[in-house]
């Protein structure tokens, strides 16, 4: 067998496998055992590449990747339904019990906080049915690279030790020490300023000081609820599919299921079940504005995905690296931040407002950098320190509350949607939102101020995204912090 029959045959596994887990997040009749069957297929095929080839590598970090996805896909499996059945409240919601896929919509709606209050301290005490699973599988997880780690000959890699931190990183292409002062760097440099706006915004929106349980996936709904009225009226799956269509994206290759189902997953999120074929989007109502931004966000996921050379090698069709993989789903998502766009484009012309919701903006980027670079060292101080979940936890809660001075229980980060499933990921939101800023301003000096209304600009992009894993970032970027902290610091 040569690497391209195993690409052929690996696809078609990938293909299925996908399709399958596609069905549960979105709360559709899936099957479980169908799921482990796929995964232990693709498992097998994962250790026949690995006992017989050793390059190219990023085909090989990636196969050792789905290898250790694949070897504990019961225990994430496990982690969904476990956290499904157990982490659920007394309360309720659209009349039936608050589970962790229900949450978020809760938060939303509910207007007295001590409810809140109370179904977050007993999702955080219920973390207990889930910490052993988390925790078991990234162990496994971490062994199953030790054991590749010793029977490795893949000279790439040479002297250095292959872990989950450390194949992330290759796969970013970016070194330990770069990460961390990038990391480091964003957050320090947002903290004080977040600090300052969070006393000012939770004063006037919620009349008293924020506390932990004003998490920031409640503020993403509650800075904007000022603006409800004004996004309501709005369809967020027109207005992305108009601008798609500008740009001259294949709009038969994107799917958007927007039903709200019980058992959907929370979070808005893109499957590339078929790429550039069959590109799916989930998401499910929170907010009238968040919605316009999740859908914008998951659509850039697609027109990337959808634009992939189809000609390209299996790899650098679906082992994109999350830090590109997240470019243009920030790109299409600025787009409902700023004044032109929703001036022109979306018909709001209210300026008061637009510069009201511009610093709200701000304010939740300033939030989500510091928020994502407390999430982005505890992860990787998990790995590479071999931490348990307790001192986890314990780091965690310092980290938030260094940047973000909300002191929060360290247990959260087991009830966040990425940080107890992906090995890292987190990180990669913001190399992204700093391309994306990059990418933003290189198509504004190209195509003008208005470049999502230029066919020219939607080629451009495609031609940018189609090399996949292969894609130059340095026709636009340079990975400059600064440029996209200037930009959010502007708070009024």
């Amino acid at each position: 067998m040569n690497i391209l029959q195993w690409c052929n045959i690996d696809e078609c596994l990938l293909i299925a496998e996908t399709d399958e887990v596609y069905k549960k997040y979105a709360g559709l009749k899936h099957s479980n055992e169908s799921i482990l069957s796929l995964a232990k297929l693709r498992l097998l095929n994962s250790d026949l590449f690995l006992k017989n080839y050793a390059e190219p590598l990023d085909l090989f970090l990636s196969v050792v990747e789905n290898f250790a996805d694949s070897s504990t896909k019961d225990l994430e499996l496990k982690l969904h339904d476990i956290r499904t059945k157990k982490v659920v409240s007394k309360y309720k919601f659209n009349n039936k019990n608050i589970n962790w896929n229900t949450w978020r919509q809760f938060n939303n709606n509910e207007k007295n906080s001590q409810k809140r209050k109370e179904v977050f301290d007993d999702f955080i005490e219920k973390t207990k049915y889930i910490s052993p699973i988390i925790y078991n599988r990234f162990e496994k997880i971490r062994s199953l690279y030790s054991t590749i780690q010793s029977t490795c000959s893949n000279t790439s890699i040479g002297s250095n030790q292959l872990n989950p931190l450390s194949g992330y990183l290759m796969n970013e292409k970016i070194t330990y020490t770069k990460f961390i002062n990038f990391v480091k760097y964003m957050g320090n440099n947002s903290s004080k300023i977040f600090k300052q706006s969070l006393q000012n915004i939770s004063t006037e929106i919620l009349k008293r000081n924020a506390e932990y349980y004003d998490d920031f996936y409640f503020f993403r709904n509650m800075a904007y609820k000022d603006f409800d009225k004004t996004f309501q009226k709005i369809n967020a799956v027109k207005e992305v599919k108009k601008i798609l269509k500008i740009l001259n994206f294949d709009l038969n290759r994107i799917n958007f299921d927007i039903e709200n189902r019980q058992n959907k997953y929370p979070s808005p999120i893109c499957f590339f079940v078929r790429i550039p074929y069959d590109i799916r989007i989930l998401y499910k109502s929170e907010s009238p504005y968040f919605d316009l931004q999740g859908c914008f966000h998951e659509s850039g996921h697609a027109m990337h995905a959808s634009s992939i050379n189809p000609e390209k090698e299996y790899w650098k069709r679906y082992y994109i690296s999350m830090g590109v993989a997240e470019i243009f789903s920030i790109l299409l998502e600025r787009l409902t931040k700023q004044k032109t766009f929703l001036k022109s484009s979306i018909g709001i012309t209210d300026d008061k407002l637009l510069d009201k919701l511009e610093s709200r903006n701000n304010f939740m980027e300033l939030f989500f950098v510091t928020f994502y670079s407390a999430n982005a060292l505890m992860k990787s101080s998990f790995w590479k320190n071999h931490l348990s979940i307790e001192a986890s936890n314990l780091l965690y809660s310092k980290l938030v509350k260094d940047f973000t001075g909300i002191e929060i229980p360290g247990a959260y980060w087991m009830l966040h949607h990425i940080l107890p499933e992906a090995i890292m990921y987190v990180p990669s939101y913001l190399f992204a939102a700093v391309r994306a800023k990059e990418l933003d301003v290189h198509l504004q000096t190209i195509f003008g101020e208005t470049w999502w209304k230029h066919k020219e600009s939607g080629k451009y992009l495609q031609q940018i995204m189609s090399p996949g894993a292969e894609i130059d970032l340095s026709i636009f970027s340079k990975l400059d912090s600064d440029i996209f902290l200037k930009e959010i610091r502007s708070i009024k």
